[in-house]
């Protein structure tokens, strides 16, 4: 199945009520400073994300462990890029102002299916490996394993049911130098989860890794 293409925002405005985010850690990284890359109108987002040298990072956008590891990979200075479901949808409705400000610097794309699933998928197709942060048991974080099986990509699993390595940095690091990946896809648990099980600064940690 190919994955949705995206599609070109009508601009930078997002018009939506204020939703309270669920409460998860900062990662820490100052990033008020950061102007605010905006939503990207291209196209053909697989040669975006490979338009610079060196690694990228890519998530789903979504609330939680996908938020976490995009400010920590902007506290690192890499290029960050969220990909959408049409409406740049998070769990509870369009991002907010407040949460677009929190990851200042990353670049925003929105997917023309509305769908959570199409955009996981499109997601792990676009990646090269997949990290996989799930200490609280989320369905989402299932369809992310399903789909880099699927696709072939190399998978790992930091925290929840299968988890593959210990999870410290030179792990993690050498794990990533092996696969010579350019695109890292970061997934996990949405906020909501984290927070009623009671596992955001777990996830917040490994996110810094």
């Amino acid at each position: 199945m190919s994955p949705p293409r995206p599609t070109s925002a009508p601009g930078n405005e997002i018009p939506n009520a204020e939703v309270p985010d669920a409460e998860v850690p900062d990662a820490g990284i100052p990033n008020a400073e950061v102007p605010d890359a905006g939503i990207a109108p291209e196209q053909d987002l697989r040669a975006v994300l490979r338009r610079g040298p060196g690694i990228c990072l890519l998530t789903g956008g979504q609330t939680g462990v996908d938020t976490v590891a995009a400010r920590a990979a902007l506290g690192a200075h890499l290029p960050v890029h969220l990909v959408f479901p049409r409406g740049l949808r998070q769990e509870s409705g369009p991002i907010t102002p407040a949460s677009r400000r929190g990851v200042r610097g990353a670049v925003l794309h929105e997917l023309a299916s509305d769908d959570f699933r199409d955009r996981t998928r499109t997601c792990v197709s676009l990646s090269d490996v997949v990290i996989l942060i799930d200490p609280a048991g989320g369905e989402g974080c299932r369809e992310t394993e399903r789909a880099a099986r699927d696709l072939g990509r190399p998978l790992l699993i930091l925290a929840g049911p299968g988890t593959s390595a210990p999870g410290g940095p030179d792990e993690v690091a050498g794990w990533i130098e092996r696969t010579q990946a350019r695109v890292l896809m970061v997934a996990g648990c949405r906020g909501s989860l984290l927070a009623a099980a009671g596992s955001g600064r777990l996830a917040a940690d490994q996110a810094a890794v």
